[in-house]
């Protein structure tokens, strides 16, 4: 009875860590291609996009001090008084964010991005930013080649390998 009861935990463990690593890998995939997240934030999040909504820098998602639930909130509800956009459809029609409508915050509410997403694609994409991007460090060879994949060809040569 108790090699049962462990070998339970031990698969629902396993099963964990296995829909967690699905969410992070969606998330990258939301990252790159819905959110267009590298465009402000860089695809590596350092901040150094290609400005054109991020009036030449948006934050270093690598060095936030957010925790994944301020993560999260931020993709949803967008940063109020800067160009951070809100991916959640509802924001601001009610007091969802920060609770706070667009009438309440006026001039400095934030726009809603061009795509928006579903409750599930924000928990996976603030996934991705807490487990693969906060507290990466500096940019390595590794990281990039893990983020291209086969595409990534001599471009990453010009990073550090470690």
């Amino acid at each position: 009875m108790i090699v049962a009861g462990a070998a339970a935990i031990v698969l629902s463990v396993a099963a964990s860590s296995t829909a967690q690593a699905d969410d992070v890998a969606r998330g990258q995939d939301i990252w790159a291609n819905k959110a267009g997240c590298p465009t402000c934030h860089g695809w590596a999040g350092t901040g150094a996009g290609g400005g054109f909504h991020s009036e030449g820098h948006a934050a270093s998602l690598r060095n936030t001090k957010l925790t994944r639930d301020e993560i999260r909130t931020t993709i949803q509800c967008g940063r109020p008084g800067t160009p951070m956009p809100h991916f959640d459809r509802f924001a601001y029609t009610d007091k969802r964010c920060y609770g706070m409508t667009a009438e309440d915050l006026g001039n400095v509410a934030p726009t809603r991005a061009s795509t928006t997403l579903q409750p599930y694609e924000i928990d996976a994409l603030a996934d991705y930013v807490a487990t693969k991007v906060k507290d990466a460090g500096p940019v390595t060879r590794e990281q990039c080649r893990d983020y291209f994949g086969a595409n990534a060809g001599a471009s990453c040569d010009r990073y550090p390998e470690r």
